[in-house]
């Protein structure tokens, strides 16, 4: 795409990359570029500070309507939803909307290998990258992976470059316009997620199918079978497709009864949700032709990536686990499947208005204790934390409600005894208190290595 001379808005500069990657590589095409977003100057000023020395004029605090009738190129950041009155605003004079991914994927050489789902993207992608990497080919990893500005990875693509890329619902989006797809699409799951952005799970669903819904029929896709909606998508796929499934104990091409064993269960993560991340990851380096030898000494040194049920130490007999990436009632939920050990909960937040399914069960169920931070989402989750004690006729392990995330985790300290897990998996977004999810694992880790 051919931005030389043109006007683009750079809509959400944000902290973790994508911003930043779309307004530097629209300057260094030669395009004026404005960056605008409502965050602070203060808050922002890490992002401005990457992007010093290039010719972008920045518009930080507020959006003003003048910007967005001046451009004639609009890149939005993933978190903006279509329906933003600026949006609008820019559509009713003739401007274009663009994502960085979608800029990415008309630009990039290589072959594009993406996975995206409501959980296990990150983990997916994670031991997909490191396999490859192994195999000696040049590999990249990029799309919703926190502070990879993707768009700069374009200087060291060839042709013979895999690119790994993690891919939102949101970022799914930008490819709709352009009908473009991966050559290697791979979906882990789809549950309710966003539903405070998108009009119920079908549109959801709908962002997430267009990893495949544009591929040839020389391209491949890998689906999650266990999974209703995962299990519909791969019927529908025009590219080669296999389906993963742990029920089977195994991978198969659709339409065969030939079931490929799974043999690479020897992993240091925790949980069965873990098993089906290595079993997609592991599938799926199979069929791009990686040894068996090399996928399993990596699945056995795969340690997860932060934030994902990391264990961050063991002191005095306890584990503290960082589960900060849960921001979804059914994260919540997995997290505390995985362990059998006695658990000391800290979770709560601010609510995405979604289903709590067998989260409260599986609290009462599996946690001694559990200290709360306040928000929406502990509002609503305490009622049928109550409900399920009583209805299993047991105690209620709340112990307190916190607005202070330090006397929260201090107050789970006291709680913890030698043998137990130190679980923090919030299962909601707490914004209000933290910059993302990012900010509070790294402050749950900070905690923890300071005791």
């Amino acid at each position: 795409m051919d931005l030389r001379g043109k006007r683009v808005l750079v809509m959400g500069l944000g902290l973790q990359g994508s911003g930043m990657a779309s307004a530097r590589y629209a300057a260094q095409q030669g395009a004026l570029v404005r960056v605008t977003d409502m965050k602070s100057p203060e808050v922002l000023a890490p992002s401005v500070q990457a992007l010093a020395g290039l010719p972008i004029e920045f518009i930080l605090g507020e959006h003003r309507d003048e910007d967005f009738r001046w451009a004639e190129i609009v890149i939005r950041n993933p978190g903006v939803p279509w329906t933003s009155p600026y949006i609008r605003l820019a559509q009713e004079h003739g401007a274009r909307i663009e994502m960085e991914i979608a800029l990415f994927f008309l630009a990039c050489p290589g072959r594009i290998i993406a996975v995206t789902g409501t959980r296990g993207k990150t983990t997916t992608v994670s031991l997909l990258y490191d396999i490859l990497r192994a195999s000696g080919a040049h590999t990249l990893i990029g799309g919703n992976v926190a502070g990879v500005e993707t768009l700069s990875l374009l200087p060291q693509i060839t042709p013979e470059t895999l690119v790994v890329l993690e891919l939102s619902s949101w970022q799914l989006e930008g490819l709709a316009l352009h009908k473009i797809s991966p050559q290697v699409a791979v979906m882990t799951n789809v549950y309710p997620d966003h539903l405070n952005t998108y009009n119920g799970m079908e549109d959801y669903a709908a962002a997430k199918a267009n990893i495949f819904r544009h591929q040839q029929a020389a391209d491949l896709a890998v689906f999650n079978y266990d999974n209703p909606w995962t299990r519909r998508f791969g019927e529908e796929s025009a590219g080669r497709t296999w389906f993963t499934s742990l029920e089977r104990g195994g991978s198969f091409a659709r339409g065969s009864e030939q079931v490929d064993p799974f043999i690479f269960t020897e992993t240091p993560l925790a949980g069965r949700h873990n098993l089906e991340n290595i079993l997609l990851a592991t599938t799926t380096a199979r069929l791009l032709g990686i040894p068996d030898e090399i996928i399993a000494e990596r699945v056995r040194n795969f340690h997860g990536v932060p934030h994902r049920l990391e264990e961050v130490r063991e002191l005095n007999g306890i584990r503290y686990i960082n589960d900060s990436a849960s921001t979804s009632p059914v994260a919540g939920q997995v997290a505390l499947e995985a362990f059998k050990e006695p658990i000391v909960l800290v979770a709560g937040g601010n609510t995405k208005h979604l289903p709590l399914e067998q989260w409260p069960e599986r609290i009462v169920e599996r946690c001694r204790d559990v200290v709360m931070l306040a928000g929406s989402g502990t509002d609503e989750l305490l009622p049928a934390i109550q409900q399920a004690a009583e209805k299993m006729q047991t105690s209620n392990p709340v112990r307190g409600i916190y607005t202070d995330y330090q006397q929260a985790l201090a107050a789970a300290q006291q709680l913890a005894r030698p043998g137990d897990i130190y679980l923090f998996s919030p299962g909601f977004t707490s914004f209000g208190m933290f910059l993302n999810e990012f900010d509070r694992g790294d402050r749950f880790v900070a905690y923890v290595r300071n005791l």
